[in-house]
């Protein structure tokens, strides 16, 4: 079973040291988690980064399982940016 809480801490821990602490981190800045009991979400901000209920993971056939949690966030958190840079003014 995945362990959320812990991924989201040390995805925001290598975030604030890639940054090198040049910016004032703020809540809003930060991957967090949350759920309902059913769904589980994993937000950057405001932005849905991955939810339970649309799991987009590549399935492994030879480890009968899902590719690993946290490089796939971190590819979903890259992809958003991406996203963004293409909209910026």
């Amino acid at each position: 079973m995945v362990d959320y809480l812990e991924i989201i801490n040390e995805l925001n821990e290598e975030l604030c040291e890639k940054v090198n602490n040049e910016i004032e981190r703020l809540s809003s800045r930060d991957f967090n988690y949350s759920t309902n009991g059913y769904i589980d979400i994993i937000n950057f901000g405001e932005i849905m980064i991955w939810n339970s209920e649309m799991d987009e993971r590549e399935w492994i056939e030879d480890k009968n399982d899902y590719e690993p949690f946290k490089p796939f966030i971190k590819r979903m958190y890259n992809e958003e940016i991406e996203k963004l840079q293409l909209i910026k003014f």
